[in-house]
């Protein structure tokens, strides 16, 4: 149980920002789940029970549900059922179009992913690609513009564990960052 109050944060929330938005810090909540007997629900069953018995919305009920799961040690931070999940994003100074071109010309593409080879399974233009990525992993990239910059937010899918999650969030890091230079230099050229 002690472990219970060290909580001050969870998926990157804190309490004071949980008990603005609905009333209760994360460990009020947590006893609150305790007591309806959430230990023994599934994932979707805590969800639920959350929107609709304690009028939490759907995006509130879904991290409470993550946190509370991750606390009891029922899910590992990242793990999306039986696999992972991992997600980065960055922020370029640089119009969507030209972000957009980066991932699809060839050249530019093996400037900040060297040696790195996948296939594109569907796109929606200036908005999401998904790819699929070596090791039947599944890549989704969203796209938003706002003031000439463009946001980019990258979610690898389907991982197997906690080790890859630690890989793919550095390799990801690592990729926006160079990406976020090859931007720049373009645009002084």
């Amino acid at each position: 149980m002690a472990k219970l109050f060290q909580i001050k944060r969870v998926n990157g929330v804190t309490d004071d920002a949980v008990k603005a938005k609905t009333g209760k810090k994360w460990e009020e909540w947590f006893k609150v789940l305790d007591r309806a007997g959430a230990r023994m629900m599934d994932h979707q069953e805590i969800r639920q029970f959350a929107q609709e018995q304690l009028g939490l919305t759907i995006w509130w009920s879904r991290l409470l549900t993550l946190g509370y799961e991750q606390d009891r040690g029922v899910r590992q931070k990242h793990q999306r059922g039986s696999r992972f999940e991992v997600d980065r994003s960055k922020t370029l100074a640089a119009p969507l179009a030209v972000v957009w071109q980066a991932w699809h010309d060839e050249t530019v593409l093996a400037r900040w992913m060297p040696g790195i080879t996948f296939q594109f399974a569907k796109a929606t233009p200036d908005r999401t690609l998904h790819l699929d990525w070596p090791g039947d992993t599944h890549v989704v990239v969203m796209f938003s513009e706002k003031a000439g910059k463009t946001k980019v937010i990258v979610s690898h899918e389907r991982l197997r564990n906690a080790e890859d999650v630690a890989r793919l969030q550095e390799f990801w890091s690592a990729a926006l960052e160079r990406l976020k230079d090859v931007i720049a230099e373009g645009a002084s050229r």
